[in-house]
């Protein structure tokens, strides 16, 4: 077999792959998956220069990518990219805190640190972060996200570095696994909420502004509204509205 016929199979394969997760059953969860990055798109667009940083559009390909590798059957390198767009969604949200930092890893100066991001005093999910830039939003909310962070971060690593637990159970030869697949549907669940809260948290601000808060009720309600604070957060908007 030449390279070229190899490479013909594997998209065969590939292709397989995604009608079986059709007939799986489980395509709408993907289409909610594909959904989620074009609503975190949306909202990015409103977080003022968040948007044009480099590490913001890498780790809205990488989203993409991640579903897209699942989709076909490389289950282990879904995973992988899944926690390179959790890490440089994170990592983007702490140095837009720092402009001096910002400016230093562009010049290749300072290094991306998992441990930074998620240091429990000065992290994204710190107390004091919280408190400083999301007041209305429990600051208790703060140690479940670290949870979260952590437990998806695990997950995902246990595929970078050949955990043999994870290794044993990958599929040989592309093979479809509905298993694999609902394993990665679960992780990236938890994605949602932990990059949804982050982005809130670190963004409150914009949501006193215009018809911000409006224009993003639909998205922040479809990913946050069992929440407290946001279900909170949108009855004084109906409230401020009835009083006006």
């Amino acid at each position: 077999m030449t390279n070229y016929e190899l490479i013909l199979q594997i998209n065969d394969k590939a292709r397989s792959n995604i009608e079986k997760i059709k007939e799986d059953q489980k395509i709408d969860k993907i289409n909610e998956n594909f959904a989620f990055l074009d609503d975190l798109n949306t909202w990015i667009s409103y977080c003022e220069r968040f948007q044009d940083m480099i590490l913001v559009k890498e780790a809205q390909g990488e989203g993409i990518k991640s579903i897209l590798l699942c989709m076909q059957g490389f289950y282990k390198e879904a995973m992988m990219t899944l926690r390179q767009f959790v890490e440089h969604m994170l990592f983007a949200i702490w140095l837009s805190t720092n402009d001096y930092l910002y400016r230093m890893w562009k010049r290749g100066k300072f290094d991306m640190s998992w441990a930074q991001i998620v240091d429990r005093e000065k992290g994204v999910f710190a107390k004091d972060f919280i408190n400083c830039y999301a007041p209305d939003i429990d600051d208790a909310r703060g140690l479940e996200l670290l949870v979260i962070a952590k437990d998806i971060y695990r997950e995902c690593s246990e595929y970078v570095h050949g955990n043999y637990n994870k290794l044993i159970i990958l599929s040989n030869n592309m093979n479809y696994d509905g298993k694999m697949v609902q394993r990665y549907l679960d992780v990236f669940e938890n994605v949602k909420y932990l990059l949804s809260m982050s982005l809130l948290i670190r963004y409150r601000d914009i949501l006193n502004e215009g018809t911000n808060l409006s224009m993003l009720e639909s998205i922040i309600m479809d990913n946050l509204g069992i929440l407290s604070e946001v279900q909170l957060l949108y009855s004084a908007e109906v409230g401020d509205g009835i009083d006006g």
